[in-house]
């Protein structure tokens, strides 16, 4: 009979300590159900919810309140869930973050940008299941931008698209502008960890498409200053290749050569195994097919983009330089772009 109640008070006390847990995590709804709608065609007119400004009819921008800038702690998920609409081919999304000083738009020139997500939308049919797809990824490393009282946060959600070929493949889309709907949630929960140190933006979405030569076709160069000393520096990158030629650069995985301070670092094998994606893919296409366990791509239809993480390791006071270079990438030959973002996170 003792053991019997010592069992239940230990569940009972374990039901405590989860609720309890529970009361700190926070969920902030960025954007809830948002149309999107095609990029090529005339800005819609469609009303928006309070509080959201459509840039375009591909993108929606939102400040977030003080209040919900304060709920959040170091430790964040983002999930973007996006429904099937009118657009059955693969297309890029985004969602950036915006840091802006107090008060200015998101805009001003002064604003940095940091990419937290990248994906890729699944060849789909709106009326087949499963016509959600889920895209998650943590970003507590960026925590201390939401805790900064100088500035702003905006969150801005793009996901490009057309109807062009859904209108006459798709049931039900017959003049349909309608390419996706989209959710985006960040999760928060809050722990002892202080030592929030501000994150340091390099390149938000650049296009490495070979026109700029200033450290080669092939190559982005650019420059920090650090204040002080990082004990450990880590460089988050987001990469894919895109150009849907023959022999573009969609069809490929490139290595990618980091250099720190004028001196190779390390290098990348960018591929990605698409396997656990090819569930949403509801609509025939190219890429999943018998095969598809051996491939092996920069990006996959219905999957989050990876964003990979590089200890740099110490940092020390002054000005640096990172190089990040696609050697063997064949860009303005094949009209292909690699999509670069990248900052440093430190402790």
């Amino acid at each position: 009979m003792k053991i019997f109640f010592s069992i239940l008070l230990l569940l009972s006390l374990n039901f405590k300590f989860t609720n309890a847990q529970s009361k700190h995590e926070t969920t902030i709804s960025v954007i809830k159900e948002v149309n999107f709608y095609d990029g090529y065609a005339k800005p819609v007119n469609e009303p928006v919810k309070p509080g959201i400004i459509r840039i375009s009819n591909t993108q929606y921008i939102r400040k977030l309140s003080n209040q919900e800038k304060q709920s959040i702690g170091d430790s964040i998920t983002l999930k973007v869930v996006v429904k099937a609409g009118c657009d059955n081919y693969d297309r890029i999304g985004r969602v950036t973050l915006f840091s802006v000083p107090k008060d200015k738009n998101y805009d001003s020139p002064e604003a940095k940008q940091f990419e937290l997500l990248r994906i890729m939308t699944p060849f789909n049919y709106k009326t087949r299941e499963p016509d959600h797809t889920p895209y998650t990824t943590t970003i507590n490393q960026l925590a201390g931008l939401f805790k900064n009282k100088e500035t702003d946060v905006w969150i801005m959600t793009e996901i490009f698209g057309t109807t062009s070929a859904g209108q006459k493949e798709t049931i039900g889309c017959d003049g349909s502008l309608l390419t996706y709907t989209a959710s985006v949630n960040l999760t928060s929960s809050k722990t002892k960890k202080n030592n929030l140190v501000q994150p340091i933006a390099l390149l938000s979405y650049f296009p490495l498409n070979g026109e700029d030569s200033t450290a080669g076709h092939n190559t982005k160069e650019v420059a920090f200053h650090v204040d002080n000393n990082i004990k450990t520096a880590v460089l988050y990158l987001i990469t894919s290749g895109h150009g849907a030629g023959e022999g573009g650069e969609e069809y490929n995985w490139r290595e990618h050569v980091i250099y720190v301070d004028g001196k190779e670092y390390t290098r990348i094998a960018v591929n990605q195994n698409c396997v656990p994606y090819e569930i949403y893919n509801t609509r025939n296409n190219g890429i999943y097919g018998p095969d598809i366990a051996q491939e092996r791509r920069s990006w996959c239809p219905g999957a989050p983009v990876p964003t990979r993480a590089i200890n740099l390791g110490k940092l020390t006071p002054g000005n640096h330089n990172i190089k990040i270079a696609v050697p063997e990438a064949k860009l303005l030959n094949n009209q292909s772009t690699y999509y670069l973002s990248a900052y440093i996170a430190a402790e």
